[in-house]
């Protein structure tokens, strides 16, 4: 055994002792990211309960994947020739959906 001060590779280093401005400084630090995420939480919180209250869940889904809160049942989908354009440089084969993919409900 050797008596020796300095750390050899891969031992741990006693932890550096904080004054009490820095001890401070680190506890207003804290404080300010604990209000910032208690306030993101109370925005989605809101968020959410403004979305669940405009939205018509007797229809299934809506909530989720329609803008208008109901869902687009078959009859009410937009046809094919009023679908919005292909963006600039996009082919009609790039836009298409890979082949075997079905949506459900589709006549097979």
């Amino acid at each position: 055994m050797t008596d020796s001060k300095e750390p050899y590779e891969g031992e741990f280093i006693p932890a550096a002792h904080m004054t009490p401005e820095a001890v401070a400084a680190r506890k207003k630090r804290n404080l300010w990211l604990g209000l910032a995420l208690l306030g993101f939480v109370v925005l989605v919180a809101i968020t959410t309960m403004i979305r669940l209250a405009n939205a018509n869940l007797s229809e299934g889904a809506g909530f989720y994947y329609s803008n208008s809160g109901g869902s687009a049942r078959e009859d009410e989908r937009m046809p094919i020739d009023d679908q919005p354009a292909l963006p600039p440089g996009m082919t009609q084969d790039q836009a298409a959906p890979p082949p075997g993919l079905e949506p459900e409900g589709s006549p097979e």
